[in-house]
């Protein structure tokens, strides 16, 4: 009786786990520009005063990029860096499939100089 009732769950959560971002890169620049640009600056360096005084990942480093895997900056992004301390959790407001879409073409497409805002 019991497989009868986990077996439809189970073949559910392939689906659960490879949903599409439900936001647009556009929308998820923005998300930038509203919660990460404090820390990590404008255009992903990092060289905002608190993201100096917290040593923020500076974005338009290629060499420092490179060391991280997408899916270690995912897990940071959702769950945050010293209990949330440090920087926040986001895994309340994006999804994985959201946070590896910021990765992959906000983030790691970032440029020193060039502000990270959703184009017009």
């Amino acid at each position: 009786m019991r497989w009868t009732i986990l077996m439809p769950v189970l073949t559910l959560l392939p689906a659960v786990q490879a949903q599409a971002p439900s936001r647009t890169v556009k929308e998820l620049k923005a998300f930038y520009r509203a919660t990460c640009a404090k820390c990590h600056g404008p255009d992903g360096s990092g060289q905002s005063a608190d993201g100096k005084r917290l040593t923020a990942t500076d974005f338009t480093d290629a060499a420092k990029m490179a060391k991280g895997s997408d899916a270690m900056m995912v897990k940071t992004i959702r769950k945050g860096i010293f209990f949330g301390v440090v920087m926040h959790p986001f895994k309340n407001r994006l999804t994985q499939a959201e946070a590896l879409l910021l990765v992959q073409r906000v983030l790691r497409k970032a440029e020193k100089g060039k502000v990270i805002a959703p184009a017009g």
